[in-house]
């Protein structure tokens, strides 16, 4: 894809994302990095550079890094089907990756002006309902993927299947940490006190369902008709302009002068137990503090037919259940849990 940001896609069907990285500035950086990598991969089906240009920017975009994810991480792509999204092999071992996330709706009922004006009022029974919201646009995705039935095709049977998921629904979603999705995934809530000793486990909970509204799921997604034939959820709520803007800032691939502040929640790693601890920086040229594996996790399926390796990757945050029944895994030293960021161009 030698170059993705050739328009051609009439104006008013460009998408305002496409728009805003195109034609801002302050998104030099991204724009850049994202052509990079674009130019190290190919288009199989065809559709990729209209998709970017139009509805399909958030889902192409979330494509664009899983690729740089796996590609830093040493996979090798093996295209030899159009489906699922990814076959990636490292030394002799391969698996499948099928990428998707939780859109926006063109009437989307929490929207932008509307969260605004809620944190505005302090309204808390808002961010409760945006919470389990979240929690029910995330597990319908899932579930729309398992009646695709990937695993029947010839060239997936036997292999694990994973699946890739971003929230890209509302103005929040890629705010929110990922302890809804685990509850939904293992049917578990954690119930947590902090005391001076750190973070106290007191509980854990079964969930059974969860509800928003009038919609209604079950939860446990990994115990549902067909999960075993998926061997682990990729999750990332790090994937937006901003996260190619860091990084193609850092690596000095571009020529403006800017200004970009981020502030956010990481894993403090200083003693046992210890909760979340807020950070500022400012991201300077040159100096790399960020990498593509930051922000995401790997939930392996506990009763997967086919489960996916956890030695193929390094320095990945992941997480399963151990054989006492109890939650195990993987942390990144400075995994960040959720993060904003502010930029602003010296002229």
């Amino acid at each position: 894809m030698e170059d993705i940001y050739k328009k051609i896609v009439k104006e008013d069907k460009l998408n305002k994302n496409f728009k805003l990285l195109t034609e801002s500035s302050l998104f030099d950086p991204a724009k850049n990095i994202i052509k990079n990598i674009c130019l190290l991969m190919n288009d199989q089906d065809g559709n990729f550079v209209k998709d970017f240009q139009s509805t399909g920017f958030d889902s192409r975009l979330w494509e664009i890094y899983l690729f740089i994810f796996l590609f830093e991480n040493q996979f090798q792509f093996l295209e030899d089907q159009n489906r699922p999204d990814f076959h990636v092999k490292k030394k002799e071992y391969d698996f499948f990756i099928e990428a998707s996330l939780s859109a926006e709706k063109i009437d989307e009922k929490y929207s932008e002006e509307f969260i605004k004006e809620s944190i505005k009022k302090m309204d808390l029974d808002v961010q409760k309902d945006i919470l389990d919201y979240y929690t029910i646009r995330l597990g319908s995705v899932l579930f729309s993927k398992l009646n695709k039935k990937y695993w029947e095709l010839d060239w997936v049977k036997d292999k694990p299947l994973v699946f890739a998921i971003t929230p890209s629904h509302n103005y929040l979603a890629k705010f929110l940490p990922d302890a809804k999705l685990m509850e939904y995934l293992y049917g578990r809530k954690v119930i947590t006190k902090q005391t001076e000793k750190g973070l106290e486990n007191l509980k854990t909970e079964i969930v059974k369902e969860h509800t928003n509204d009038d919609k209604k799921i079950p939860s446990h997604f990994f115990s549902q008709p067909d999960t075993e034939n998926v061997s682990a959820i990729i999750f990332s709520n790090n994937c937006d302009l901003h996260k190619f803007n860091r990084m193609g800032y850092e690596h000095k691939l571009s020529e403006k002068e800017l200004m970009i502040f981020r502030i956010g929640s990481k894993f403090d790693d200083s003693k046992p137990n210890a909760p979340a601890k807020d950070f500022t920086y400012q991201v300077e040229k040159g100096k790399s503090i960020e990498d593509w594996n930051e922000s995401l996790t790997i939930y392996h399926n506990p009763n997967a037919k086919f489960p996916l390796d956890r030695n193929v990757f390094h320095n990945v945050r992941q997480i399963w259940i151990n054989e006492d029944g109890k939650f195990d895994g993987i942390m990144m030293k400075n995994y960040v849990f959720h993060s904003i960021t502010t930029s602003i161009e010296i002229v």
